[in-house]
C-alpha cells in the first residue's frame, strides 16, 4: 500500500535515523489520550460530547507543535516521501478536495473544522509511523500498554459505579453515559478497535507468569463488558477479523488465537456470572447483553437504509464537491442520526466523488496493505502483535461500514494509530534523502504547515463554539451529535 522502492531513490542519500527517544514527548502524548480517553472529562465543555472532543483536540495540537523540531519534521517528510506516489496523491486528493468542498459548503465553520481534525489525524498517523520505524520495541511496548491501561481504567470505572448504584439501590443506566459523554452504542464503537488492542500486553516477550496472569484478567474484564453492551456491527467485526487473519496469517495461528479466545470466553463467563448477580438485585435494571441485540428488531436496520438512501440522494444532488465535510447533519432527511452511519457513503456525501472516492481508495489500501503483512515470510517467534493490530483494525473498519464509528474522537485516534503502527513495521529501517534538496525541503513545509494551520483552525474555531454551546438552552433537544453536540444544528 504505502512503500515505494523508487521514491526512495530519487533525492541523493543521507542518511535520516535519529533514534527512537525523539520521539518520546509524541509517544507520551498520544499514550495519555489513550489512557484517559474512555474516562476522564476534564469539564471544559459543558456538554459532555463536547467535552470528550475537546481533550482529543488538545492532544492533536500537542502533537502537531512536535513539528516545530526539526528533526521530527525531517523524519516524516523522509517517511512521506519512502510512500508509494499513488498514496501521496490519495492523501492530497482527500485534503485538497475536502479544502475545497468546506470552503463553498453552507456551513463553512463546520466544514473546515472537520478538514483540518482531518489533517491532524492524517499527520498523527505518520508520526505514529515514524516512532515505529524509529524504536519499534519501546513504541510498541508503550502503545501497548497504554491502550490496556485505558482498557482496565474503563473497566475500574464501570465496577465502581455499578457497585455504587447497587449499593444505593438505584437502577444502573445502562444507556445513559456510563462513559459519561454519550450511550453504550458509542462505547461499543470504541471497543470495536480497543478490545484486540487490550490482549497485546500478553505477547510482550520476557513477563513473568503473574504479570501474564494479571493482564489476562483485564483483557477477559474488558470483553465482558462488550459481552453486556456489545452492538451488532462490532459482533460483525469479530467475526470478520478472526475469519481473515486466521485465513491469512502464515505462521502461529493457533498461538494468536489461543489467547483471545481465551479472553473473550473468559468475559463471557464474567457476563454469565454478573447477569445472574444482577438479577438477584432489588431494582437492577437488566443488562443489555446480546438479547438487546436480538429483541432490538429490523428498525435500525431499516434506518440506516434510509440515511444510505439519503446519502446516495444528497450525492446525486451535490456530486462533484457534496454537502461539505461535516454537514450530513444539517440536510433536510427525517432520521435522528448526525451522519448515515456508514463511512463511506459519509465521504461521498460530504466531500463529493472526488475526494470522497479518494479517501474510501485509501481505506482499501490500507485494508489490502495490512492483510498482506500477516503474508509476510515468518522467521523466529510467531508475530501476534502484528496479528493481533490487522486484527484491531478489521474489526474497527468493519463495525465503521454500519455504525459509522469514525466520528468519535477515540475511534478516529485509535484507527490512526492502529494504522500508522501497522505502517510503522514496514517502513524501512533507514530512509534515503537528502534534507537540503529542493524537493525534500518543499515537502516538509506543506507538512509542518498543514499541520499547524490545521491546529490553528480547529483552536479558534473550537474556542468561538465554546460560549455558544455554554448559552444553548437546557431544553433544547440533543440529537445525536456530528462534530460538536449541537453542530449540526448551528452555523456559528
Amino acid at each position: 500500500m504505502f512503500v515505494s522502492p523508487v521514491s526512495t531513490k530519487l533525492i541523493p542519500a543521507v542518511r535520516l535515523n535519529s533514534g527512537h527517544a525523539l520521539f518520546t514527548p509524541a509517544l507520551a502524548g498520544i499514550g495519555f489520550y489513550l489512557i484517559v480517553a474512555a474516562v476522564w472529562m476534564p469539564g471544559l465543555a459543558p456538554r459532555l460530547y463536547d467535552d470528550a472532543r475537546y481533550v482529543e483536540l488538545g492532544m492533536l495540537a500537542f502533537v502537531m507543535f512536535q513539528l516545530c523540531r526539526p528533526a521530527i519534521a525531517d523524519a516524516l517528510t523522509g517517511a512521506w516521501l519512502s510512500m508509494s506516489v499513488s498514496f501521496r496523491f490519495l492523501v492530497s486528493v482527500l485534503l485538497v478536495g475536502g479544502a475545497v468542498a468546506a470552503v463553498v459548503s453552507r456551513a463553512v465553520n463546520l466544514g473546515l473544522l472537520e478538514i483540518a481534525l482531518t489533517a491532524q489525524l492524517i499527520i498523527l498517523l505518520g508520526v505514529v509511523a515514524c516512532a515505529v520505524r524509529e524504536g519499534r520495541v519501546q513504541a510498541e511496548t508503550a502503545l501497548s500498554v497504554c491502550v490496556f491501561a485505558g482498557a482496565a481504567l474503563c473497566g475500574l470505572k464501570f465496577w465502581v459505579i455499578y457497585l455504587l448504584y447497587a449499593f444505593e439501590g438505584k437502577a444502573f443506566p445502562w444507556v445513559a453515559p456510563f462513559l459519561e459523554f454519550a450511550n453504550v452504542r458509542f462505547f461499543s464503537q470504541y471497543q470495536a478497535y480497543a478490545l484486540f488492542l487490550a490482549v497485546i500486553p500478553m505477547f510482550i516477550a520476557n513477563i513473568s507468569r503473574g504479570w501474564r496472569l494479571f493482564f489476562f484478567v483485564i483483557a477477559a474484564n474488558f470483553w465482558a463488558l462488550h459481552w453486556m453492551v456489545g452492538t451488532r456491527a462490532a459482533w460483525l467485526g469479530l467475526f470478520v477479523a478472526v475469519a481473515l487473519v486466521a485465513g491469512f496469517l502464515r505462521k502461529g495461528k493457533l498461538t494468536w488465537l489461543r489467547w483471545h479466545a481465551a479472553a473473550i470466553l473468559a468475559g463471557a463467563v464474567i457476563y454469565l456470572v454478573f447477569s445472574h448477580f444482577v438479577h438477584v438485585l432489588p431494582d437492577a435494571a437488566p443488562i443489555p447483553g446480546v438479547n438487546s441485540i436480538v429483541e432490538r428488531g429490523p428498525e435500525s436496520i431499516e434506518v440506516r437504509v434510509a440515511l444510505a438512501q439519503a446519502a446516495l440522494h444528497f450525492v446525486q444532488e451535490h456530486p462533484l464537491l457534496g454537502v461539505g465535510p461535516g454537514q450530513f447533519g444539517l440536510q433536510p432527511y427525517s432520521m435522528n442520526a448526525a451522519h448515515p452511519h456508514n463511512v463511506p457513503l459519509q465521504l461521498l456525501a460530504e466531500y463529493g466523488l472526488i475526494a470522497g472516492t479518494a479517501g474510501i481508495w485509501l481505506g482499501a489500501l490500507l485494508v489490502i496493505f495490512a492483510i498482506r503483512t500477516l503474508r509476510k515470510p515468518a522467521s523466529g517467534a510467531t508475530d501476534a502483535i502484528g496479528a493481533s493490530l490487522v486484527a484491531a483494525l478489521l474489526m474497527g473498519m468493519t463495525d465503521a461500514l454500519f455504525s459509522g464509528n469514525l466520528i468519535m474522537p477515540q475511534s478516529q485516534i485509535l484507527f490512526c494509530v492502529l494504522a500508522g503502527w501497522i505502517g510503522g513495521r514496514s517502513l524501512p529501517a533507514e530512509i534515503a534523502v537528502d534534507a537540503e534538496a529542493g524537493a525534500f525541503r518543499m515537502h516538509r513545509f506543506a507538512i509542518v504547515s498543514t499541520g499547524l494551520l490545521a491546529v490553528a483552525i480547529t483552536t479558534i474555531l473550537a474556542l468561538e463554539y465554546l460560549p455558544l454551546a455554554r448559552d444553548l438552552p437546557i431544553w433544547l433537544p440533543r440529537w445525536n451529535p456530528h462534530f460538536w453536540q449541537y453542530g449540526r444544528f448551528y452555523n456559528w
